[in-house]
This record gives C-alpha cells, structure tokens and sequence, in this order.
C-alpha cells in the first residue's frame, strides 16, 4: 500500500496483523464529511459501524457525531483509494474488543461532568483533547476510558499520525463510569476562549474567509492570527479581532 496520509505511517511499513482478533477502528465524526462522503463510507465493503452515541431524543447526536468503523485490510485500501474523509477522521484506534465494546466503554467520555457545574458535551476525541486526557494518568476514570486499549493514535501537529503512548496494562471497569473533571482541567480542554469566540464571530459574519477551509482547520488560522496579533502589539479586543479579520481576508485574496 502506498503511503497514505490518513493512515498512521508505521501501518504502511508492516504486514497486517495475522491475528483476527486484533482489530483497527476508525473513529469519524460524520457532521464534518460531505454527504457523498457518509454514503461511500458506510457502503465500502468490509466496514463495521457502531455510533458512540444514542439518544433518541437527540437524533442529530447520532446523525452527524462520531461513529466507530471497524475495518479490515481490505476495506482500508478501499477507504485510502477514496481519501474522502478529511477532517472528519479524528483518530485510529487498536483494541481486541468488539466495536459495540469499544463503543460502549467510550460512549461515556462524550459528557463530562465538570466540578461545580452542569454535564455538557465533550468532543473527548479532538487531539488536543484526548492528549490531556490521556496524562491524567492518576484520574480515576482513566482506565475505564483507555483500558483495553492497545493504541490510539491522534492526528500530529504536522496533520501526519501520533501515538498517545503507553495505555492502562488493566482491562477497563466493567462498571458504569463517569468523566469527573477538575474545573481547570474542563476548562484547558475547552482551549483559549479567544481563539474559540474568534473563530465563531468570524465563520457567523464572514464565511469566506474560510472558504475551501476545513472546519478542522479554521480554529488553527484565527489561533495563527491571533498570535500575530500579539506579536504585533495589539492588546485591546476590537483590535485584534479587527486584525485577524485582515489577516485571514489577505490568505484568501
């Protein structure tokens, strides 16, 4: 197979796994994919798909959040000869478990239960999400969302592949979970909130700036920007928000 950008590269320099009971699963969120894309992908040969979440009263939750596609050797092939999925696949994963295991044990990591406040959504899976997560080696809800787990690989800095690294050596708890989180770790999870009231304001009232722009990709130009900003000397709100419009209006011009 020829190297292939949504595929962790050490895959492409080794056989597949001979034993059957090793799987490799793709987490997706479909809300980022063109619907031409869902369709191909639920339809390659081989796939199994299972989504993280279910609730009927929040169809769309399913719809368009992630779902897990376990695939085989030769459905990944079909998957890489397409190389529609783009920002949507947000991880790889490797496990022994069934897909309705695995979906089952991470299902849980998509609310978290911040100290002091209400339960709110968690896109658990984004990056630089799971990485903090990941070094909360002493959180007791740790094994229960990464044990089990042989690997988990996360999209690099350089939009190649990384692996998060060493996973919990017990198998996960059988019991019900939580994500209980410290309100300083809930919020660094959330990231800058510059960045994020920015990046909302601008794809609201100019969304071509962000024209042929991932959505993926969007929060990183205004972060770009912003940093500009400051090496610039801007300090006041208006005119840093004022200045990354410039910015990203001069990248699409």
């Amino acid at each position: 197979m020829a190297e292939i950008a949504h595929i962790p590269a050490d895959w492409q320099r080794q056989s597949w796994p001979a034993e059957e009971e090793f799987k490799r699963t793709a987490l997706v969120e479909l809300g980022l994919l063109e619907p031409a894309s869902r369709t191909a992908l639920f339809e390659t040969p081989g796939v199994t798909a299972c989504p993280l979440l279910q609730d009927d009263r929040q169809p769309h939750l399913a719809a368009e959040g992630p779902w897990l596609f376990e695939v085989t050797f030769e459905s990944m092939a079909e998957l890489s000869a397409q190389d529609k999925l783009g920002c949507g696949l947000q991880a790889w994963i490797e496990s022994r478990m069934a897909i309705s295991r695995l979906a089952g044990q991470l299902a849980p990591a998509m609310v978290a239960y911040p100290a002091g406040e209400p339960p709110a959504l968690l896109r658990f899976y984004l990056s630089r999400v799971i990485r903090q997560l990941h070094a909360e080696t002493q959180a007791d809800w740790h094994r229960s969302l990464f044990g089990g787990i042989e690997q988990w690989w996360q999209r690099g800095d350089d939009r190649g592949w990384q692996a998060l690294g060493a996973m919990p050596v017990q198998e996960p708890l059988e019991s019900p979970w939580q994500l209980t989180l410290s309100s300083s770790l809930y919020q660094a999870l959330h990231g800058d909130p510059e960045v994020r009231t920015a990046t909302r304001l601008l794809t609201q009232q100019h969304p071509d700036l962000f024209a042929g722009v991932c959505a993926c990709a969007r929060s990183q130009r205004v972060e770009a920007a912003l940093l500009a900003a400051t090496e610039a000397g801007l300090v006041h709100r208006s005119e840093r928000l004022a200045y990354v419009y410039r910015r990203l209006l001069d990248q699409v011009r």
